[in-house]
């Protein structure tokens, strides 16, 4: 088990556990932003293995992509509301300044879905579309489902 990784989320959870603190009206509860950021890292590691990413990269921006959800509570304009959080954590781990801003781009261009960008940008939108998919949300927007149509195709799911 990557012992820094379960520090990483354990860092994250408390985070989440001080913002739950907070008195304030959420479009999603703490707990689900808890689940969705743990099970996107997972699927972010699978997909890295598939798509040769670092794995690691794609489990830290998995995990954090929601960020700009946790601190303003509102899911409207969230990706690039994360900006600040995601920079000011990722100053407090090992990275060089290249990786953060991979991360960084990745975080505040994941609801960008009808979009093409790196990488690891297509990896965060594709671990987040297929999380939400398994927890049995509706996907309906017409540049979602063709995503995740694709992306069940590419994993041999469907």
């Amino acid at each position: 088990m990557n012992q820094e990784f379960i520090r990483i989320l354990a860092e994250i959870n408390t985070h989440l556990t001080e913002l739950e603190h907070k008195n304030m009206e959420r479009d999603y509860p703490i707990f689900w932003e808890r689940i969705h950021a743990i099970s996107c890292a997972q699927i972010g590691r699978m997909l890295a293995e598939i798509r040769q990413v670092d794995p690691n990269q794609a489990a830290l921006a998995c995990a954090l992509h929601d960020c700009g959800r946790w601190v303003s509570g509102r899911q409207e304009n969230h990706a690039p509301q994360g900006e600040d959080f995601v920079r000011r954590f990722l100053e407090t781990l090992n990275l060089s300044p290249d990786v953060r801003q991979m991360i960084v781009k990745a975080v505040i261009n994941h609801s960008r879905k009808e979009e093409v960008g790196t990488s690891l940008e297509e990896l965060v939108k594709d671990a987040d579309i297929l999380d939400c998919y398994w927890y049995g949300d509706s996907i309906t927007k017409e540049f979602h489902v063709k995503r995740l149509q694709k992306l069940l195709a590419d994993l041999k799911l469907k």
